[in-house]
């Protein structure tokens, strides 16, 4: 929806909601008992960016203007309370939009707090002054009577309807029913029906004006749905109430007979029952805020806590097994029950300290780099590459005996042997390695394995280096 039809459907609603008002709660000349025309302007303010609301001005000024010439007839005065209109909202506006965050106008207690103050005195207040004084000095109304009724219709119709227009226009509504599943959703619907019921039953089949009643399932709705719920179910308690008010039926008109006190009587009960409810909501929300930002942050610390343990278990150069982590699961597999065969390789490059002293260390650690690349390329997904020295790594295969680890050991030497280093300048340096191989036997400690491995591998260097002997 653009911006310009959203300006003409609040304006639209705005004349409609001001010329209903006028003609059901004024005489004509003095003012309106009830007013929620601004809650519409002021929830379409809010809505927008700051310095973006000139179309919500001009169109809330030309529907309070031809709201009030069609019910009242052309009059000097009605462009001034107009005016007074937009500096209400204006002011409204202005003050509430920095408590305004992503889950609306009443997230938190201190923002609710802050809403009543604005919506439900100062920004009133302040209009009242002016409209007080055009009723006074243009059509000869009482000043005093004329403040009080101006406070109580606008604040009143500010602090009722303004959290529900904000609502809708922000589609608040519609994302939380679809966020919903389907027993949530039924949940909800459930509830609004309870509510609706009671409310019909307090408003068409109590003999007693029993309003009390409703705070009980709007309670229930709050506990449950939060503060949006809440607003709905107020919505469709105004709904029924005002149509049978309207109608000569329910606990209003028991209380009190004249149409301009009722409409009073009526704004102040739904007031207090949404004043009562939503600090609640508030508070519920803020706390559920709260815990998931707790479970986020137990969350982010456990994630933190394994990448720190996958740290300390990691040579940091090459990202494989660091010594303590590699004779931690080598130990572990060797108490395995099954009797699995268990092999190890050791291994080093050849040559490697001439590689360093003729290429530099930075070339040296590119050569480790590469070793492990081609080891991981060609190993099983199961077995376990640890560095435990400079150049020196082991190698841990479960369930493979002597003869396959050997066979295992010659493949990866042959790798190796056929992928060199690229260097920098493009120059292939060439890299090979020997192996020794060792069979786990029972009883037998991960240090007298390991060394098993080493002896291995420092006979196949005396042998000549690239051949894989066995331990």
């Amino acid at each position: 929806m653009t911006a310009r039809t959203t300006e003409c459907i609040v304006g639209l609603l705005s004349f409609v909601l001001a010329a209903g008002t006028v003609h059901l709660t004024s005489d004509g000349r003095g003012i309106a008992a009830v007013w929620p025309a601004n809650a519409v302007l002021l929830a379409a303010l809010l809505d927008r960016r700051p310095g973006t609301g000139t179309g919500v001005y001009v169109a809330g000024f030309l529907a309070n203007v031809a709201a009030n010439m069609v019910t009242r007839g052309p009059s000097a005065g009605l462009p001034l309370y107009g005016l007074c209109n937009l500096v209400e909202i204006g002011l409204a506006a202005r003050w509430l939009r920095p408590s305004l965050g992503e889950d609306g106008l009443l997230s938190a207690p201190a923002v609710v707090g802050r809403f009543i103050v604005v919506c439900g005195l100062v920004a009133p207040a302040l209009s009242g002054v002016g409209g007080a004084t055009i009723a006074w000095l243009l059509y000869g109304q009482d000043y005093r009577a004329s403040f009080t009724t101006w406070l109580l219709s606008d604040g009143l119709g500010l602090l009722i309807l303004t959290p529900i227009f904000l609502a809708l226009l922000r589609g608040d509504y519609l994302r939380c029913f679809s966020g919903k599943d389907g027993r949530q959703r039924l949940e909800a619907a459930g509830l609004q029906a309870l509510n609706a019921a009671v409310a019909y039953g307090v408003f068409y089949l109590a003999a007693r004006p029993v309003l009390f009643v409703l705070f009980g399932p709007v309670m229930l709705v709050t506990f449950r749905l939060g503060r949006l719920g809440t607003t709905l179910s107020v919505m469709i308690i105004a709904a029924i109430g005002t149509v049978a008010t309207m109608s000569g039926h329910g606990p209003i008109t028991m209380i009190a007979s004249d149409a301009r006190e009722q409409a009073a009587l009526f704004q102040f009960f739904l007031a207090g029952l949404l004043l009562t409810c939503l600090p609640v909501a508030a508070a519920l929300s803020a706390r559920g805020a709260r815990f998931t930002s707790l479970s986020r942050s137990a969350d982010d610390l456990r994630v933190q806590g394994a990448e720190l343990a996958r740290l300390a278990a990691t040579d940091v150069l090459t990202g494989v097994l660091n010594r303590a982590a590699f004779g931690a699961t080598a130990m572990a597999a060797m108490q395995d029950p099954s009797g699995a065969p268990l092999s190890l390789i050791a291994l080093d490059l050849d040559l490697f300290k001439p590689v360093n002293d003729r290429y530099g260390h930075r070339t040296g650690d590119r050569a480790l780099v590469h070793l492990v690349s081609v080891l991981q390329t060609d190993l099983r997904e199961h077995d376990t590459i640890g560095r435990v020295g400079g150049d020196e790594f082991l190698i841990l295969l479960p369930g493979t005996g002597r003869e396959q680890a050997e066979a295992i050991a010659a493949r990866l030497q042959e790798a190796l042997r056929r992928a060199p280093l690229t260097l920098d300048d493009g120059t292939l340096l060439p890299l090979a390695m020997s192996c020794g191989v060792a069979l786990h036997r029972p009883a037998m400690r991960f240090e007298d394995f390991a060394h098993g491995a080493d002896m291995a591998l420092y006979a196949a260097k005396r042998a000549g280096r690239r051949d894989a002997s066995a331990a």
